[in-house]
């Protein structure tokens, strides 16, 4: 019989996350059904993935629940996952972001205080000022944590694109390099205006592609079509591992070939096997819809770039939706 280890308890977890309070120590107010909803999901998917030791995909799924409904557990579970993936720099910058949450949480202080330690050393600490409250990317990664004035991130050494991002198609880029355990400032200042993206003056191809990006003031909307396109292929996927969980073997042949069998019983692994894919599957559809949405909201540009600002712009409007499986989509005048 398949051996499953088991590092946590998750039962009070699931009872905490259904909670609709806001953790002490977490800002903002408190979560609404759909983002408890949301919240319950990722962790059931990122519970069964951290069971089955996959961490990389645990860590995506907590995080995700974490953001819809911020939870001190959760992100404790999604830096240790991220540690356990061998992701040192997200672990150090979810660990940064713990301690700065909950700075009167013991629990936190021990768990996250070593890992932040090993990374000032190994990696390169990025201390980043923005004007207003501003998301981040490394990147093309979203930064996990809500929109704040000081963030504290841990980077591999060697060239990193951040940009700061604001509402209203307001963005800001700058390159950074460091070395190991150097710490280098990154800081934003909101454009006003017409938005506008800027980076740093070095002559790279990087540079020549924010160039870019910037003349229309953001990502183009292929961008954030393709993250929807892609939502939907494993939305399909997930509902297809689904029904094929349910049909193979099912549950009349397991009840008939596994009489007396107990849980070592093929029929009934391969059908646990089955569950667990497609869990999976709906975890990676979770995460894919949640960040086309914050590129959709926040970097990517709905006007069209260019033209005469006072004729007919389109009006759009980008969704995602978790309370009913997922949905990733655009509202609005085109």
């Amino acid at each position: 019989m398949r051996s499953r280890h088991r590092w946590f308890t998750f039962g009070t977890l699931t009872v905490a996350l259904l909670s609709a309070a806001v953790p002490a120590g977490a800002a903002g107010d408190e979560p609404s059904v759909e983002e408890i909803k949301a919240a319950e999901s990722a962790f059931k998917q990122g519970r069964e993935a951290f069971k089955a030791g996959e961490f990389a995909e645990a860590a995506e799924a907590f995080e995700s629940a974490d953001a819809a409904a911020p939870n001190d557990r959760v992100l404790e579970l999604a830096i240790t996952s991220r540690d356990k993936a061998g992701n040192l720099d997200r672990a150090a910058t979810l660990a940064r972001l713990g301690l700065d949450r909950y700075p009167d949480s013991e629990r936190m202080r021990k768990l996250a205080g070593p890992i932040v330690d090993r990374a000032a050393q190994e990696l390169v600490t990025v201390a980043v000022t923005c004007n207003e409250p501003c998301a981040l990317l490394d990147g093309a990664r979203v930064v996990h944590g809500s929109a704040a004035l000081n963030r504290t991130l841990y980077v591999s050494q060697g060239d990193h694109t951040l940009r700061a991002a604001w509402p209203g198609n307001r963005a800001q880029a700058k390159e950074i390099t460091g070395s190991a355990g150097e710490t280098v400032s990154a800081s934003f200042v909101a454009p006003t205006g017409a938005p506008e993206a800027t980076s740093t003056p070095a002559a790279t191809e990087t540079g020549e592609k924010a160039d870019t990006a910037a003349a229309s003031g953001g990502l183009p909307p292929l961008v954030f079509w393709i993250g929807a396109g892609v939502t939907g292929v494993l939305a399909g996927v997930s509902i297809w591992s689904g029904v094929d969980a349910m049909n193979n073997p099912g549950k009349e042949a397991v009840r008939e070939r596994c009489r007396g069998l107990g849980e070592s019983c093929p029929e009934y692994q391969e059908g646990l096997d089955a569950e667990f894919r497609t869990n999976l599957l709906w975890g990676g559809t979770a995460v894919a819809g949640v960040a086309t949405g914050v590129v959709g909201a926040l970097l990517v540009d709905w006007s069209g770039g260019g033209g005469d600002a006072t004729k007919d712009k389109a009006s759009v409007a980008p969704y995602v939706a978790l309370d009913r499986g997922v949905a990733v989509g655009a509202s609005g005048r085109f």
